[in-house]
């Protein structure tokens, strides 16, 4: 269907890489977004080898709601988010995981931040309810690195790596990102603590996938998160700020 732009609209950027599972009911749960905010959604398929990209191609023909699907080769997260925001017509982004771990319906809560004018920039934080030991060493995980964050920067980001981060869509595409996987929620609130903007906050709803179900993120994932925290720091100078 023909893609539109008007005032205020969200760009719902998917990177998808092998999400066969999930896709289905993804591309169904987006439709319960109509009528609550104007939006797009920009599907990316990141060189799948499974049948992903048929069922988006399949599946998206009957949707009620603007859309376009972009292919690629494989190029991780980031160059897939890249691939979304060149392609996005809307005036702000959030980047939504085909893994659905996070819920969709979460996303016109943060969306009304923007339209109240309260403000531009809104961060999603899970909280977590520890039905493993997995996510339970997960959540204290994650808490450390959003603690080791708040130090370097002096600031308060709840989830550093929660994956709902709404931004204008040109300050999206402003953002030099330079890691190729989970390093970009990383470098997202980086780049709005370096332009002084204080993001607001809102909870949202957190479905943990167990390692059976393909949740690869561990500690050699969240080295990688220090040492890109370490080096933001120290390249934009210890001192400043």
């Amino acid at each position: 269907m023909q893609r539109t732009l008007r005032m205020l609209t969200l760009s719902i950027i998917v990177p998808i890489f092998n999400e066969s599972r999930t896709l289905p009911r993804l591309i169904d749960e987006l439709s319960t977004l109509i009528g609550k905010l104007s939006f797009e959604v920009v599907f990316v398929d990141d060189g799948s080898t499974d049948d992903s990209l048929e069922i988006l191609h399949t599946l998206t023909k009957t949707v009620a709601y603007s859309h376009v699907v972009v292919t690629k080769n494989n190029g991780g997260k980031t160059s897939a988010v890249n691939e979304g925001l060149t392609s996005a017509i809307g005036t702000h982004a959030i980047v939504l995981d085909a893994d659905l771990e996070l819920w969709i319906s979460d996303i016109p809560t943060m969306w009304e931040v923007v339209e109240s004018g309260t403000n531009d920039v809104v961060f999603g934080y899970r909280e977590f309810r520890s039905q493993s030991s997995f996510t339970w060493r997960y959540a204290r995980g994650n808490q450390f690195l959003s603690n080791f964050y708040g130090l370097l920067f002096n600031v308060v980001v709840t989830d550093i790596m929660c994956g709902f981060k709404l931004l204008p869509l040109q300050q999206f595409r402003q953002i030099p990102f330079s890691s190729r996987g989970f390093g970009l929620e990383i470098e997202i609130p980086f780049n709005v603590w370096k332009n002084r903007i204080k993001p607001h906050e809102v909870a949202v709803n957190y479905s943990p996938r167990t390692r059976m179900e393909g949740k690869t993120i561990g500690v050699f994932d969240a080295l990688q998160m220090l040492y890109l925290m370490t080096y933001q720091r120290i390249r934009f100078g210890i001192f400043k700020k």
